[in-house]
């Protein structure tokens, strides 16, 4: 067909030329590549030819195909059984090596994907389980759909008809598997096989072969219009090729590989480039999961841009609670004892009523101290009450330098850590870390110096805060002034203690600790502003306190006010909220939906979710499609996410803090409906363990994970020590495993389990806080008391297999590549947005040696209905294809009874354009079937004469006519014509030629953004162009663009002629002017230029129909012969010279001929139109070109 193709409309006709970039929903871009531009009709009117480049060629013959691989790999996932596996082949690589290797001949790019690897064959990925019905084949297609092959090879249903199921019941599971095929990865190519013939019982032979009919059947009728196509199996192979009754010999496995050949490259033109995914690297197309792990090797890709929930940044508010009557403290006589009596009033929970009660439900208690004349202070307390601010009795307590840990057996003395120069005003003792143990700090005017308190259980020792090595180091200095104003305090209940800068009146500046990112533990300080306005008066600031009074676990602001004779407690409760909870708190990753790879499920700190980002491994996209419905009892440090029942989809439990009981929420998930719902099971684990969890996030006393390998999680309780003891969860209920490992003097906050290498069993992982360098302790099982220190578990120290990427709290593990290796994840708190470190093995590369042909036995079939594999994808377009492939009753057209050339996609257009484009094309088939014009020609009629030059001076050749002829009798053909009747050999395997996709301008761009119509500058009417047509050879169609003018100035043939005979008078019906918009007369001048048909006569050879460029002698330069008034001009060279020479190679002369032949037969006059009238002087000066030329 000729190139890109357009007619334009001003008034009457001219040419330009134009390109475009537009990509519709299925293929590359609109206009082709390269020089594959269009052509663009204006008016005769424009004087002015401007250059475009042009698209012609000399041959005109396009349609020779010789068949070829494509640029891109062939990402193939073989989906099925044991046949799949290659079970009873010598080399259990069945057809796939095979397969390869003739691929590989044919020059294609190959990469075997799914999560099995089976044969000798070094690309050897598969997703074939023997023994697998249909509907089991589907569940494994999960498995390996994240690696999104552009090509699935189905043969399933084997076993099936072995186990003697139904086969309408086997079709329609496959019917079910494809649709989720075409779900999940739409532009995949998809190729079912037949079955392989049985060689056992009848009943099994018959629901073969029903099976094999009913695949055809799903194939070419019900997903007629898709991606797909049908390998023939059961009908090419022989049972002498079946080797014990099921699986096909060697032999047979390789005709099965040639079936695969012959089906791919029927349907290769509808193969799209495999999409980017960052887990598969198709040149390196194998990789074992299962090597050793090595650091500094991982692939770091980001895989979250960042979502969840926080709190927001903290803002305070207050309720006055006025005077706390029970908080009066008397004054007493002072002599000449340092500072003010406030320095000696402080608020600290001395006395716990219930042990059992959270801490953060902990009240303090009012402290104070007396001094009497000889400076001896006599320490006292008031217990808080209950919630509410009233205290009790005020009681007496000693104390000295001597106060420390009772150990039962004696009291230590208070440790120096270390020599300073600062005085005891500057120490301030503070929780930096959030990790419930207190640390030492010093301050200055300028900022905050700390030791991290790194003891566990009774033990301390004093780390800093960026390296562990170093003993104290800076953790603040956003905030400077006068260190008698810094107070470090929990102001927000979050057990992170912030910076809060207590001004002269009272006034609070305050600057929230979060947990931050990088190495080191320093937290990110977040500025919440002056959170407390102060009180009315001056020189306040020492009388400023924070206690925890109402039981919030926030701290509230109380105003030791001074009176005459006593101090008044003025209490403000804290009402404020936020600054406690970070974005990446929420994230927990497990593989809920049993693809084999995590998903991240985000759930609140009240156990609520309502999202889960699917694993779709197209890192940093995730799915969006799966709804979750979960609310189980908080917090969700109590929570934990692991496959309990061992199906594959990980559950939920929720841990009992005080006694470590586990109720399960089972995991419900539904497939087809994309939605994950859990059922309440109860307790289902008593296990004993009491260590609850600490105040981090990440510091928990119970961990559930794999460690036997049966697949299903087992508890392990950690004490504060690192000690470990586990119950492990078989099918027969839990056994007591006993100690597991011994202790190491881990802080438990930094371990982890997780599958490092694939082995099936979790190992440990124990994180440095600081750095993230993660040590492995590789699980090797299962000792029964026999391993070191008397575990039940033995475990191999494998040293650093992680480097150090961030901080410890900010690390996951977690099985994102869909290998079963832990992948490490770096995940900033702040935005949740997150890095993974994929922890793969190198990969050895295909079977990608010397190319030779690997000699596959012959395979041919006669089945008609591949005449569909060359059909394009339609199914989802917006409205059918036309002329329709459905009878009046809804039934399919027979193939042997399809004719015509078909319109299809209709991108872009709406239901009235839609309708005009039906209309038109079935009135240019009613102009290509009218009367000698199809056949017999009257070549001594006055519109020959007019538009081929045939007449007083010269005659025309007899080969001139027959090729004229021929044009309009290839036109009529398109319609009615049964393509394999005629034309060269090798077209006709090329019927998807036979296809024009169509989209539409609309006027807005959408169809048309590069505004080649025109439609852009009037929308409403639509610009110069009406219709383009063009050639894109990367998928043999022929592609039109229908512009706004097509509909607001075209009419149909009906239509126009009624106007013409009823509202004209015979003196414009005598004008052919009048006629030339009618769409039917569009659509016969673009078919005049495709290729496929219109230049190839049986003869082989024929005129190149395009749009002559003619240059005038009168000065009007160069114009494309558009329009009747050219194309007759056209026609007057013709006949001065050779009669049809130059008219046969114009589209517009066959136009108006043929629209001049509707208004003889279908005016009121019934007479030929003459006007307007041909100047003979006025003929172009030098012979016709095509634009390209001269």
């Amino acid at each position: 067909m000729r190139r890109l193709h357009p007619i334009f409309w001003l008034a009457s006709l001219s040419c330009l030329v134009a390109a475009d970039s537009w990509s519709p929903p299925d293929g590359p871009s609109l206009y082709g590549n390269g020089s594959y531009a269009a052509d663009v009709l204006v008016l005769a009117g424009n004087e002015t030819w401007t250059n475009y480049p042009d698209n012609e060629d000399s041959s005109g013959n396009t349609h020779t195909f010789k068949k070829r691989a494509e640029d891109f790999y062939l990402r193939i996932l073989p989906l099925g059984a044991s046949i799949t596996r290659g079970v009873f082949s010598s080399d259990n690589n069945g057809y796939r090596k095979a397969l390869r290797e003739q691929l590989r001949f044919e020059g294609w790019k190959v990469n075997m994907v799914g999560s099995k690897q089976d044969g000798t064959m070094a690309d050897n990925d598969n997703e074939g389980h023997p023994g697998a019905w249909v509907h089991q084949v589907n569940e494994k297609f999960r498995l390996s759909s994240y690696q999104k092959p552009n090509l699935v090879l189905i043969n399933a249903g084997t076993n099936d008809c072995e186990n003697r199921q139904d086969p309408e019941t086997t079709i329609k599971n496959m019917r079910t598997m494809i649709d989720e095929i075409f779900k999940t990865l739409p532009d995949t190519t998809v190729i079912l096989s037949s079955l392989v013939k049985s060689g056992k019982d009848d009943g099994i032979k018959a629901c073969a072969a029903a099976v094999s009919q009913g695949y055809r059947n799903l194939v070419y009728t019900t997903y007629r219009g898709y991606r797909i196509s049908y390998a023939n199996i059961h009908d090419a192979i022989s049972l002498s090729q079946i080797g014990d009754g099921t699986h096909p010999t060697d032999e047979g496995y390789r005709l099965f590989a040639s079936v695969w050949v012959a089906a791919i490259n029927r349907i290769a033109k509808k193969i799209k480039p495999p999409p980017n995914v960052e887990t598969v690297n198709d040149a390196e197309v194998t990789k074992t999961t299962k090597c050793q792990k090595i650091p500094g090797t991982a692939r770091r890709v980001q895989t979250q841009r960042g979502s969840g929930h926080d709190d927001g940044n903290y803002v305070h508010d207050r309720v006055e609670r006025g005077i706390v009557e029970s908080g009066k403290i008397i004054k007493y006589t002072r002599t000449s004892a340092p500072g003010s009596p406030t320095d000696y009033m402080f608020f600290a929970n001395i006395v716990k009523g219930d042990p059992n009660s959270p801490r953060s439900a902990s009240l303090d208690d009012l402290v104070y101290a007396t001094i009497d004349a000889s400076q001896e202070l006599t320490w006292m307390y008031r217990r808080n009450l209950a919630a509410g601010g009233s205290f009790g009795p005020t009681v007496e307590f000693e104390t000295d330098l001597n106060c420390g840990v009772n150990d039962t057996t004696n009291h230590r003395d208070l440790q120096i850590i270390g020599p300073s120069e600062r005085t005891q005003r500057e120490v301030r003792m503070a929780d930096i870390d959030g990790d419930g143990r207190v640390d030492f700090c010093l301050v200055s005017d300028d900022d905050v110096k700390c030791s991290r308190n790194g003891g566990k259980g009774d033990e301390h020792f004093w780390q800093g805060f960026q390296t562990a090595s170093s003993i104290r180091e800076t953790v603040f200095n956003a905030r400077s002034g006068p260190l008698s104003g810094v107070e470090l305090a929990d102001l927000n209940g979050d057990y992170r203690t912030d910076f809060l800068y207590v001004g002269d009146n009272g006034n609070v500046d305050t600057y929230i600790n979060q947990r931050g990112s990088g190495k080191g533990i320093v937290p990110d300080w977040r500025k919440a502003g002056v959170t407390h306005p102060g009180q009315a008066v001056t020189g306040v600031r020492g009388n400023i306190k924070f206690g925890r009074i109402y039981g919030s676990g926030r701290l509230d602001y109380i105003y030791m006010k001074e009176e005459e004779e006593w101090f008044d407690m003025i209490v403000f409760e804290n009402k404020g909220s936020g600054g406690t909870r970070r974005k990446g708190d929420g994230n927990f990753y497990c593989d809920m939906r049993g693809t084999g790879a995590d998903d991240l499920v985000w759930i609140y700190y009240d156990g609520r979710a309502d999202e889960i980002n699917t694993n779709i491994h197209s890192p940093p996209n995730w799915g969006h499609d799966t709804s979750i419905t979960l609310t189980v009892p908080g917090p969700r440090t109590g929570i934990h996410l692991a496959d309990w029942t061992g199906n594959g989809r990980c559950d939920v439990l929720v841990q009992n803090k005080a006694t470590g009981a586990l109720t399960l929420y089972e995991n419900n998930y539904d497939a087809g409906a994309k939605a994950l719902t859990f059922s309440n099971r109860g307790v289902v684990a008593n296990t004993g363990c009491t260590e609850g969890w600490g105040v981090g996030i990440f510091d928990r006393g119970m961990r559930l994970a794999d460690i036997d390998g049966d697949g299903r999680a087992d508890p392990i309780c950690i004490e504060l020590s690192g000690r470990m003891t586990a119950w492990l969860n078989r099918q027969s209920g839990l056994f007591d495993a006993g100690q597991i490992k011994f202790a190491e003097s881990w802080d438990r906050a930094n371990i982890r389990f997780a599958d490092v290498e694939n082995s099936g069993r979790a190992d440990i992982i124990w994180m440095n806080k600081y750095t993230g360098a993660s040590t492995v302790f590789k699980n090797n099982g299962y000792q029964s008391g026999g391993a070191a220190g008397g575990s039940s578990f033995s475990w191999t120290n494998r040293g650093v297999l992680y480097s150090g990427v961030d901080r410890g709290e900010c690390l996951h593990f977690a099985n994102l590549g869909g290998l079963g290796r832990a992948d490490l994840i770096e995940v900033d708190p702040a935005t949740n947005a997150a890095y993974t470190n994929f922890n793969e093995c190198n990969g050895s590369g295909g079977d990608d040696g010397a190319v030779s042909d690997p000699g596959l036995p012959s395979y041919s079939t006669n089945d008609p209905l591949i005449l569909w594999d060359y059909a394009p994808v339609y199914a989802q377009d917006s409205n059918p294809p036309y002329p329709p492939l459905k009878n009046e009753d809804e039934s399919d057209i027979a193939i042997e009874n399809l004719r015509e050339t078909r319109l299809f996609g209709f991108y872009q257009c709406d239901a009235e354009t839609f309708s005009n484009i039906k209309n038109g094309w079935r009135d240019f088939n009613r102009l290509s079937l009218m009367d000698r014009l199809s056949s017999n020609i009257d070549w001594n009629s006055q519109g020959i004469n007019e538009f081929f030059g045939q007449g007083d001076r010269k005659t025309m050749s007899d080969d001139k006519k027959k090729q004229i002829q021929n044009i309009f009798y290839y036109t009529s053909q398109m319609w009615t014509h049964w393509w394999t009747d005629w034309g060269p050999p090798n077209y006709i395997d090329s019927w998807q030629y036979l296809w024009i996709e169509v989209s539409c301008s609309l006027g807005d761009g959408s169809g048309d953004p590069e505004n080649y119509c025109g439609d852009k500058e009037n929308p409403s009417q639509g610009g110069p162009a009406a219709l383009i047509t063009w050639k894109w050879d990367e998928n043999r169609y022929t592609r039109a663009l229908v512009c706004r003018k097509y509909t607001t100035l075209g009419k149909d043939l009906d239509d126009l002629t009624r106007y013409m005979n009823t509202e004209k008078t015979a003196e414009d019906r005598l004008n052919l002017t009048n006629w030339e918009h009618a769409r039917g007369g569009y659509w016969l001048h673009e078919a005049t230029h495709m290729d496929y048909f219109m230049n190839t006569p049986s003869s082989g050879s024929g005129p190149v129909v395009r749009d002559l460029l003619v240059d005038y002698s009168d000065g009007r330069g160069d114009r494309k012969a558009y329009g009747i008034g050219n194309a007759k001009q056209l026609a007057n060279y013709d006949r001065y010279f050779t009669p049809g020479e130059y008219t046969q190679q114009n589209s517009d002369n066959y136009r108006f001929y043929a629209m001049s032949k509707w208004v003889e037969a279908n005016s009121v006059e019934r007479t030929y139109p003459y006007k307007p009238s041909f100047n003979p002087v006025a003929m172009p000066a030098f012979p016709p070109k095509v634009p390209d030329e001269g």
